[in-house]
């Protein structure tokens, strides 16, 4: 009985235990931190002057149990380091050994560092650090010895000065390299060739734009000047339309269509009618561009065929002095009509296709003698009178044997002709160039000058073209001897 009461106070006790044990292991246990520590990974962000480093702690001192309470504050936090001055550090530091040059011929770079003395063999570079640590001067590697073995600067097929900005490749299209070179370094110079300009933004070689002219400031007359002008170049026009015009008509009542009298009367009918467009009032430049446009161009034709015909006409006169053959010339009357006349056209249609937009003007109809289409307009017209002088003097001052048929009639009128067309020639071209100009300026002097040679080649053209003309003479002989035998019976 006694040992079954003693084994029952023990289960008690161990029961009792149990429920002790039991009650500690189900209290609340809070969190708290353990000491900052600095990381594994995290060095100072300068060697001196003042870095930043990353310091963590965790939730382990205890950690929290039974519901216990997380700590509170963050896990990691940055604090300063190395915050003496970098002066020290600097005391006894020194500089590495240049590096090598960056090019291995001509001019380049080099450079070097410092290092911080922080008492280990290998120390820092300090390049973040406010004092001058890193240094780069130009070196060049040029010598007169080596210059021999370097590449030409100008050679294309080079990459050695690649990295030389001032030394990149001329621009392949266009573009001309001269090797400038001296002891200093490598040098040259790029040029471009054919009229083009170099673009050095985008290094290549480019047509010159085009130089802009100061407009030219249109001349005036006065309104008394105006008519003056208008007044006295018209009269003389008609001066000159009554002569040819009756010279024409004279010839035609005579039925006088010879081959010589072609040629005069063709180079009549375009001097006529360009004198008509020249009667065309000055307002049509303003009122009527397009109408103006379309005389400037008739001009053009008129006047080239008037010289074209005076070239034909030498080209006869030649002819028959020279003996070259004995009658009529080298040319029939048709194939003098095509020649003079299709030259004159194949002329005019190269301005129309290339200049159009030339001819005529804001305030005159005749040709705008700062274009280029002046040079086709004068050009070939001074040619044709060129010409038409070395023939005429041809056929007057040479020595030519004489053929065993000569038509002695046609041979004296062309010993005329060849006088007048002499003078009716530089008459006619001086006429034209100084109408154009006196147009183009608004000269009132000019356009005087231009009256009187007008009205004095009307005169010359119908008093040379009709005595010239064989069938004139003899009328006229016929007419004297008549007057002579009458005046003589009475």
């Amino acid at each position: 009985m006694k040992v079954l009461n003693d084994r029952l106070i023990v289960f008690l006790g161990l029961a009792i235990l149990c429920l002790l044990v039991e009650s500690a292991d189900n209290e609340k246990v809070d969190g708290d931190w353990t000491r900052w520590s600095i990381m594994s990974d995290s060095d100072c962000s300068e060697p001196c002057g003042g870095g930043e480093q990353t310091q963590v702690r965790t939730c382990t001192n205890p950690k929290p149990q039974n519901g216990g309470k997380e700590c509170e504050g963050d896990d990691h936090r940055t604090v300063k380091c190395n915050e003496e001055s970098c002066d020290d550090k600097m005391a006894d530091s020194k500089w590495e050994e240049w590096s090598a040059c960056s090019t291995t011929c001509g001019r380049g770079t080099r450079e070097r560092v410092k290092k911080c003395v922080n008492g280990e063999d290998d120390g820092y570079k300090c390049d973040k650090v406010e004092k001058k640590t890193h240094q780069v001067e130009e070196c060049t590697e040029w010598e007169p010895f080596q210059r021999s073995k370097c590449p030409d600067p100008c050679d294309k097929d080079s990459d050695e000065y690649s990295n030389i900005e001032e030394l990149k490749h001329c621009p392949d299209n266009k573009g001309k390299c001269d090797d400038l070179s001296d002891d200093s370094g490598p040098k040259r110079k790029c040029k471009c060739v054919m009229g083009t300009e170099l673009d050095e933004k985008n290094w290549k070689c480019r047509e010159k734009p085009p130089v802009k002219p100061t407009p030219r400031p249109i001349p005036t007359l006065s309104p008394v000047e105006k008519t003056v002008a208008v007044v006295v170049t018209k009269t003389a026009s008609t001066v000159l339309l009554i002569m040819v015009s009756i010279t024409l008509l004279l010839f035609i009542i005579m039925r006088v269509f010879t081959v010589d009298r072609v040629i005069q009367m063709n180079m009549e009918i375009a001097l006529l009618i360009a004198h008509l467009f020249l009667l065309f009032p000055y307002e049509i430049s303003t009122d009527d561009p397009d109408l103006c446009q379309i005389v400037s161009i008739a001009l053009h034709l008129f006047f080239t065929a008037c010289f074209m015909f005076l070239f034909l006409e030498s080209l006869h006169v030649y002819s028959l002095v020279a003996f070259v053959v004995p009658r009529n010339g080298i040319l029939n009357r048709l194939q003098n009509m095509l020649v003079g006349w299709g030259v004159s056209v194949l002329i005019v249609v190269v301005g129309v296709c290339f200049f159009l937009e030339f001819y005529g003007s804001k305030y005159h109809c005749w040709l705008q003698m700062d274009k280029p289409l002046v040079y086709l307009v004068l050009g070939p017209v001074v040619v044709i009178c060129i010409l038409n002088f070395i023939m005429l003097e041809a056929a007057g001052n040479a020595d030519y044997k004489p053929l065993k048929i000569i038509d002695h009639r046609q041979l004296l009128t062309c010993k005329i002709h060849q006088r007048s067309n002499l003078i009716l020639m530089p008459l006619i071209l001086g006429s034209y160039i100084v109408g154009m100009v006196a147009d183009y300026e608004q000269n009132l002097a000019l356009y005087s000058v231009f009256s009187i040679l007008n009205t004095v080649i009307g005169v010359l053209i119908f008093f040379f073209h009709t005595l010239g003309n064989d069938a004139v003479r003899q009328k006229v002989k016929g007419i004297l001897r008549c007057c002579f035998k009458s005046e003589k019976e009475t």
